[in-house]
């Protein structure tokens, strides 16, 4: 067991403090006195009724009906009628304080109201500042223009009476959503979050500061570039290739189509004819016409069989000004220059401040309008440039030691996770397709030709094969699955006292010994962590678990490129380990036009992709002909296997992309790579599988000093009140344990038929588009800002669950030490044979 020798991490670029004043803490240290009187109060109350009742028999009649009346005041806690001078003294004395409590209660509460709205106002001048931060700005202005339209009008003047007080509030809510995401629950999203790297043993060797990259979306280039295709002279500059998937057998060919399916032709002499003109890299189009019709060309490229495009290899980092470089010689300068000018925009952004910023962006719209000659779509223009910031400052909470004296545990629950991962059922449904087509002791088979097997089955056969329907063999995974999600929820696997499950190893370690055999290891895991002090210990908390192997490191290589020549490397820290302890690791070359997919070349091996283009000489490049699948009945499941060398191949797709999101080969062949489905902590898993066996209160979940969950409370919306401005909700959610800050979502309810995993797994990935929306809020009950935030939310998901977790390490962490939050990706490799699944 070991952990890779890098570390990656990100924080948020807004203080905590940043955002001091906006809970109205004199508005509450009043209605706080004023909850003591209650409190007082109400013994007071039990006493004073007490004594009349006692005092009543012995009244004369006509005082009994005005002692009576003083007691149903104080019952339903109204003012007091004439007390009776008949009543005991004692009683009288009671009564006096009751009242006076009440009064002091009320006159509390009347302050706090008339304080309020002055420490609003003050609030507001808050948020109008954390609005007009620089780093803040920026981000709102990648977020989309309207957003930061708005965002910028509010904080030029929050007081502003001339503004509706919806958009008002929508401003503000706004505001305090980004702002508490960005410092406590940093995401890579632009100038929100600065992104770093290290050794694991050691810290950045490069000077401190911060780098930025900024690209122009990878879709928009390809679609302007493609708009060229209307210019006279154009199949001088598009090229026509050959699909590389392209497999002879015998007297056919087969040809992977990159979005749907294989394609069966016959081997005629038109296609000999195109692979002794096209070659490994085509030719231009106007070539391939001089020998065939251009409607043969273009029936060609719409089945399939060829591809159309500029020729340039997906992972071009600078694609505007490679456009450029194409289109000037062969269309000239007056369709060059608007490629050019995009670059200069790109090369500008970096460095521009918000308001030279707002320019380019309408230069880049201007531009983009010139290039494609029709006005662009506001969508397509929302995230019309990308932008990562780098940081070489060290972080302030790395712990690797609590890591290190919890390696046992690390191991432990990775040998738990595919148990619990719903990708293990792809590959179980994918090993029983091959081996019953054919067989277990078969030779290689084309993995063009079992794609071909797969796709016949049909959307609904393939999903329910892809999620383990009716086999015997996912049947018996999801028998243990639930065994363990019991044992979990009924204490069989550790201490329960009601606020933690504390996981005893030993069980843990004798539940994961009888796992079936053939349950694929995840050799190499990712963990998001972050770390926090509770009682002078030092805690691990998972964030979050996803596959290993470099994947969630790649991204960032070219923006933590060395400084210096001595200096440490991410990418070359990162290609090293997986030269080392993988050297038949295979990434696909594809970004599908998507941004956060770019990323320098890592693994020794590269499949690519139908329709993608490799760098320039690139090495250890396969194509899909190049590979064929093979049965391993001993492990129950199934090898890529290189025809080149006949040696296995580890796939692993060294990109962002979602495989549910992704076409359907894509899918298919991630069906073959470790897992990207985990999703969720242990009980949102628990819960997944059990909906309708949730208990209202899940404990923390601690296996030594790692927390494998928080503690989590799950509240049916229908139940929630209304925030009343004052502290009646306050009061409502300390009734039931609640803690003062946490973090929310809002989820949908149970289904009431049977689960659809691949449906759930789509939408999710689906939903990650808006993630912000669906990732967890923060709330501080006595943040009227926040809870306008988790009102609105609620509001707009009737009949659903809140959902409500620790907010752990806690906030006041924030005070006196980091200034936001750190999450860090750590990856632990449990040895061995490297390939998982």
């Amino acid at each position: 067991m070991t952990f890779s020798p890098y570390v990656l991490f990100r924080r948020g670029t807004l203080p905590w403090n940043a955002l001091t004043g906006l809970v109205p803490e004199q508005m509450w240290a009043l209605l706080d006195e004023a909850g003591d009187h209650d409190r007082q109060r109400a013994v007071l109350a039990a006493d004073l009724e007490q004594a009349l009742h006692d005092a009543v028999p012995g009244l004369p009649v006509a005082d009994r009906a005005a002692a009576l009346a003083v007691r149903r005041a104080v019952h339903n806690d109204r003012p007091l009628p004439p007390v009776p001078a008949a009543l005991p003294r004692s009683c009288r004395e009671l009564a006096d304080r009751w009242a006076r409590s009440r009064e002091r209660s009320a006159a509390l509460r009347s302050e706090a109201l008339a304080c309020r709205d002055s420490e609003l106002d003050t609030a507001r001048k808050v948020l109008a500042e954390v609005a007009r931060a620089p780093d803040f700005q920026a981000g709102l202005q990648l977020s989309g223009p309207d957003l930061h339209r708005e965002v910028s009008a509010y904080a030029a003047d929050p007081y502003d009476r001339r503004r509706k007080a919806a958009r008002r509030r929508r401003a503000e809510s706004t505001i305090v959503s980004y702002a508490y995401r960005v410092v406590l629950k940093p995401s890579p999203f632009g100038t929100f979050t600065e992104i770093g790297a290290h050794p694991w043993a050691g810290r950045p060797g490069g000077a401190g500061g911060r780098v930025t990259t900024t690209r122009l979306n990878l879709g928009l280039v390809a679609w302007l570039a493609d708009a060229l295709r209307r210019v006279d002279g154009a199949d001088r500059l598009f090229r026509i290739r050959l699909n590389d998937s392209l497999t002879v057998d015998g007297d056919r060919v087969l040809f992977l189509r990159p979005l749907d399916r294989v394609v069966s032709a016959r081997y005629t002499d038109l296609v000999r004819l195109l692979q002794r003109v096209l070659g490994d890299g085509g030719v231009p189009e106007c070539e391939l016409r001089e020998l065939l019709p251009a409607a043969t060309v273009d029936s060609l490229v719409k089945v399939g069989l060829c591809h159309r495009d500029l020729g340039l290899p997906d992972q071009t980092l600078r694609p505007a000004a490679a456009v450029a470089d194409l289109v000037r010689p062969v269309l000239g300068a007056q369709h060059a220059d608007g490629f050019e000018r995009l670059q200069r925009i790109e090369d500008e952004f970096a460095g521009a401040g918000v308001a030279r910023r707002a320019v380019l962006l309408g230069d880049l719209n201007d531009e983009v309008h010139r290039i494609s000659g029709e006005p662009p779509q506001a969508e397509a223009m929302r995230a019309a440039i990308y932008e990562d910031v780098g940081t070489h400052r060290a972080p302030a909470t790395w712990r690797p030691g609590v890591l290190a004296a919890n390696r046992d545990g690390l191991a432990l629950f990775q040998r738990l996770l595919p148990l619990l991962d719903d990708a293990t059922m792809t590959k179980l449904g994918l090993y029983r397709l091959f081996t019953r087509r054919y067989g277990t002791a078969s030779p290689p088979v084309d993995l063009l030709r079992f794609y071909e097997v797969f796709d016949a089955l049909g959307a609904d056969a393939a999903a329910a094969l892809m999620t383990g329907a009716d086999d015997p063999a996912a049947d018996l995974i999801r028998r243990y699955r639930d065994d363990f999600y019991r044992l979990l929820q009924d204490g069989g696997l550790g201490a329960v006292d009601g606020a933690t499950t504390v996981i005893d190893p030993r069980l843990l370690r004798d539940f994961t010994a009888g796992l079936p055999g053939g349950l694929p290891v995840w050799r190499s895991t990712a963990y998001r962590v972050q770390f926090g002090t509770e009682g002078g210990r030092t805690l691990a908390v998972v964030n979050g678990v996803t596959t290993g192997h470099g994947v969630f490191f790649s991204r960032f290589c070219d923006l933590l490129r060395r400084t210096g020549p001595n200096d440490w490397d991410l990418g070359t820290a990162v290609r090293e380990h997986l030269h080392r302890t993988a050297p038949r690791q295979t990434d696909i070359t594809a970004t599908l036009g998507l941004n956060f997919n770019l990323h320098p070349r890592l693994t020794p091996y590269e499949l690519l992709y139908p329709g993608s283009v490799a760098r320039p000489a690139a090495e250890g490049v396969l194509t899909l002909a190049d590979v064929a699948v093979a049965a391993d009945p001993d492990r129950g499941r199934l090898r890529l296997i290189s025809r080149r060398d006949g040696e296995p191949l580890d796939l692993v797709p060294l990109n962002f992309l979602y495989p549910a999101a992704a076409p359907l080969p894509y899918r298919f062949l991630c069906g073959f790579a470790p897992t990207r489905t985990y999703r969720g902590g242990l009980w949102e898993q628990t819960d997944r599988a059990r909906p309708h066996a949730a208990p209202p209160h899940r404990p923390r979940v601690m296996l030594g000093d790692l927390v494998l969950d928080r503690r989590t409370w799950r509240i049916p919306l229908d139940e929630l009140p209304v925030p009343d401005g004052l502290d009646g909700f306050d009061r409502w959610w300390r009734e039931r344990g609640l803690p003062r800050t946490a973090f929310f979502r809002i989820v949908a309810p149970p289904p009431d038929g049977p689960r659809d995993v691949l449906d759930e797994t789509r939408r999710w990935a689906l939903e990650a588009r808006t993630a912000r929306l669906h990732k967890p809020h923060f709330l501080d009950v006595r943040n009227p800002f926040l809870l306008s935030v988790l009102d609105r939310q609620a509001r707009s998901r009737p009949g659903g669950i809140l959902l409500v977790q620790e907010c752990l390490p806690a906030v006041e962490e924030y005070r006196d030490g980091p200034a936001a939050a750190e999450e860090f990706f750590v990856e632990h490799d449990l040895g061995g044979d490297h390939a998982d699944g």
